[in-house]
């Protein structure tokens, strides 16, 4: 009888462990659903995919534009691509970034809304292209004369001399090219539409750039109130990532940079080493993703 009662107890002892692994695993696993249901519901808030998102997960889109003589064959996008709302108003959705181009570039699509667009800013180390797939009205900006690089602790305005900026529209299968250490920024001018689709961004290489968006500047990877000015918030923040922005105009020496005309000195457009970069970075894509 001692026995069959000591079975009995190791039994049923066995049972409550087994039920307790169990609760812990579906716990897990409603956490996990919970999380995707969440990032998925914060992107759907963002942005809803285009014909041109969902075909790029399944193949190359090989963008030909005949009156500018463009012809340009795109990576594969994200399944669930991370997006943002920048302080400029657009939505990027990072259709691929460093950690899956094998640290080659990264490429956003830019969703831009009336007037939407970032500040004067650079990057130390990054080159930028802006490419623009569908027709609209997207004003470029960018250095008059031809400018040196800006190198590390070169601020313009406060060390070096603020840039005179001109700008540009840019034409539908047209790609522009910014080199590392360049002011540039762009602002939609878009008539009666209501989100433009189709304007790339592609940075390389591309690390920093989705820590920049997620506002990072804390040691752990988190971000934290600064409790300063904004401009002095924004210049701080983005400054840690390699790319200084300035919302108050003094890289380009004017409150109302955004306002400026002007000729613009254009650099040649770099596409074969782009086309390399997409190639090249297909050897990382995730395809468990």
């Amino acid at each position: 009888m001692k026995n069959i009662r000591y079975l009995s107890r190791s039994f049923f002892s066995g049972i409550t462990q087994l039920l307790g692994l169990l609760i812990v695993v579906v716990g897990l696993i409603l956490i996990f659903q919970s999380s995707n249901t969440a990032e998925t519901s914060a992107r759907e808030y963002l942005y809803t995919p285009s014909e041109t998102n969902l075909r790029g997960i399944q193949e190359r889109i090989v963008y030909e534009f005949p009156d500018t003589g463009l012809k340009l064959t795109m990576p594969r996008f994200l399944k669930n691509p991370k997006a943002f709302e920048t302080p400029g108003k657009d939505v990027l959705v990072m259709l691929r970034t460093a950690a899956d181009t094998c640290g080659l570039y990264q490429i956003a699509e830019a969703i831009l809304p009336p007037n939407a667009g970032p500040p004067p800013h650079f990057h130390f180390a990054t080159d930028e292209w802006f490419f623009s797939t569908e027709s609209s009205l997207v004003r470029l900006y960018a250095s008059q004369e031809p400018q040196d690089p800006l190198q590390v602790g070169q601020i313009p305005g406060i060390n070096v001399d603020p840039v005179k900026v001109g700008s540009v529209i840019q034409n539908q299968g047209e790609i522009l090219f910014s080199p590392k250490g360049m002011i540039h920024y762009f602002r939609n001018e878009t008539p009666g539409q209501e989100n433009v689709r189709g304007f790339y961004n592609i940075w390389a290489p591309g690390y920093g750039v989705s820590e920049r968006f997620e506002d990072i500047n804390n040691l752990d990877g988190s971000h934290a109130d600064l409790s300063l000015a904004p401009a002095q918030q924004v210049f701080l923040q983005t400054a840690l990532w390699g790319m200084p922005h300035d919302i108050t105009g003094g890289f380009v020496g004017t409150e109302d940079y955004y306002d400026e005309r002007g000729p613009v000195f254009t650099h040649p457009d770099h596409l074969e080493q782009l086309q390399e970069l997409f190639d090249a970075g297909e050897a990382c894509y995730p395809h468990d993703e």
